[in-house]
């Protein structure tokens, strides 16, 4: 079966509190929602910033106009303490 092309897709959610073990697994459904591969998905605390949050995954390839609204959405629907967020679509070199 062919594998449809994907993209990278990097949330980074700012929480109102500090980052707990239930906003990792919210941070998880909702990234589950968006991929065409559970195994892509990455979620994480970042260092230096304990409310703040980073989801990592893959999704099918799209216009990113036509998907940021949608994924920008779904972790504000699936978050707790929510504040803001911020998606990019980071592009792998080429090697």
């Amino acid at each position: 079966m062919k594998r449809s092309a994907q993209m990278s897709v990097c949330v980074q959610v700012e929480l109102t509190v500090s980052a707990r073990q239930t906003h990792l697994h919210e941070m998880v459904s909702a990234a589950r929602s968006m991929t065409d591969d559970q195994r892509s998905i990455r979620v994480s605390t970042i260092s230096d910033d304990p409310k703040s949050m980073l989801a990592e995954f893959t999704m099918p390839k799209a216009r990113q106009m036509d998907v940021v609204d949608k994924i920008m959405h779904e972790f504000a629907l699936f978050m707790e303490d929510y504040s803001t967020q911020s998606v990019w679509f980071p592009v792998k070199e080429k090697t």
